[in-house]
């Protein structure tokens, strides 16, 4: 909330705004920054259907079925089969957390006055950077972007409600919609969630972490989401 409304969430240290934790792109801030949510589109993906065992969480793309280069060190953070949301293609997740400022707390070139230009940008680099996950036709590849402040990249929001139908598509006619929305509100609530904890965490924090690979909380019962 600090940070938000722009008063020093730190008295010591050279950098008592976060401005530059946040915007810093190299070490284990890199992950301080998304590890949380990631663990948070985790826990989605399982409740919605698919699968994502340890070994797909930071994944190499050479050890996965898409063709890359024998000393390809290319990494997704994750990759999810078993869902029906890109015509039953695995999807290739990459998930980034960026600031629209830069370490002096100034807008980046073209945040001030586009909305989101930032996650567009971060979209066609990653788009160029998977390039083989599209060009081989075995993969949807799923660029989830936010930055720090809360504002949700446009395949983020394209996905969530996908995902919901699919959850509740085999439910009565009667129930569908409603479940879909519910599954809906309790996921996106994950994400934030999880979004506002790596944001806390990067911010407060000089060093990064591992990736976190265990769930956030047991999967509810449907009976237990709607009520």
């Amino acid at each position: 909330m600090r940070m938000r409304i722009g008063l020093a969430i730190c008295v010591d240290g050279p950098d008592p705004h976060g401005y530059y934790r946040l915007a810093d792109s190299y070490g284990g801030r890199t992950h301080a920054r998304h590890k949380a949510v990631i663990a948070a589109w985790r826990q989605v993906f399982i409740e919605a259907g698919g699968e994502v065992p340890d070994q797909n969480v930071e994944c190499v793309l050479r050890r996965t079925h898409v063709p890359a280069g024998e000393h390809s060190n290319l990494r997704v953070d994750l990759v999810v089969p078993g869902l029906n949301v890109a015509d039953g293609l695995p999807l290739f997740c990459d998930v980034t957390v960026v600031s629209p400022l830069t370490h002096h707390g100034r807008p980046r070139p073209g945040t001030s006055n586009v909305g989101g230009g930032l996650l567009v940008r971060a979209q066609v680099e990653n788009d160029r950077t998977y390039a083989a996950v599209t060009q081989s036709g075995l993969g949807s590849l799923q660029c989830l972007g936010f930055e720090v402040f809360g504002r949700w990249g446009q395949q983020s929001i394209d996905l969530l409600p996908k995902l919901a139908r699919e959850k509740a598509r085999v439910m009565h006619p009667r129930l569908r919609r409603g479940a879909a929305l519910a599954y809906q509100r309790r996921w996106a609530g994950l994400i934030s969630i999880g979004l506002m904890k790596a944001v806390a965490v990067a911010a407060r924090r000089s060093h990064g972490a591992d990736l976190a690979t265990t769930l956030l909380e047991p999967q509810p019962s449907f009976a237990d989401l709607v009520v």
